[in-house]
C-alpha cells in the first residue's frame, strides 16, 4: 500500500521542468562565431582599456560573444584571458597537509609541534600560489611591430 501512496504522490507532483530562456541577443550566435567545448569565466579587455567579463558563449574570427551580451568584434578586443585564482586556495591545501598529518599521528603528536608544522605547510601553499598564478590566456592581439635581430654564435 506505501508503494502505491509513493507512486501515485510522485506521479501528482510530477510536472514538465522549465529553464531559464537566453536573450534574444545570446540565443544564437552568427555563423562566424564557433561555440567552445569549455565554458568558463573569462575576462574581455578592450582596445580602450575597459574590461568586462562574463561566460565565453562562442568565439570566431572576427568576433567573441559573452552570454548576456551583444556580439563583440575581434578587432576591438585587446585580449580575453580566464582570471587567476585566489592565494586563499593555496593556504587551505597547505593547512591540509597539516590536517593529515594530524590523522596519521591519531592525536598522539605534540599540539604545539602539529600546530606550527600546520601553519609553516599553509605559509608555503600560499608563497607557492602567490608565485603560481594559473592564469590562461585564451587570446591576445599581436601588436608587436617588426623588428631586425642579429645574433652571433661562435
Amino acid at each position: 500500500m506505501r508503494t502505491l501512496l509513493t507512486l501515485g504522490l510522485l506521479l501528482g507532483l510530477a510536472a514538465s521542468g522549465y529553464g531559464q530562456q537566453l536573450p534574444a541577443a545570446s540565443a544564437a550566435p552568427s555563423s562566424g562565431c564557433w561555440p567552445v567545448a569549455n565554458r568558463e569565466r573569462v575576462v574581455v579587455q578592450k582596445e580602450d582599456g575597459t574590461q568586462q567579463k562574463g561566460t565565453l558563449l562562442c568565439l570566431g574570427p572576427q568576433e567573441v560573444m559573452l552570454v548576456g551580451s551583444d556580439v563583440l568584434p575581434l578587432s576591438s578586443v585587446r585580449q580575453i584571458a580566464k582570471p587567476k585564482d585566489g592565494v586563499f586556495d593555496g593556504v587551505l591545501k597547505g593547512a591540509s597537509v597539516g590536517l593529515v598529518i594530524f590523522l596519521i599521528c591519531g592525536g598522539e603528536c605534540d599540539s604545539e609541534y602539529l600546530l606550527r608544522g600546520t601553519l609553516s605547510y599553509a605559509a608555503m601553499g600560499g608563497i607557492i600560489d602567490a608565485i603560481q598564478s594559473n592564469d590562461k590566456m585564451i587570446y591576445r592581439k599581436d601588436i608587436r611591430a617588426p623588428s631586425l635581430a642579429w645574433r652571433i654564435r661562435f
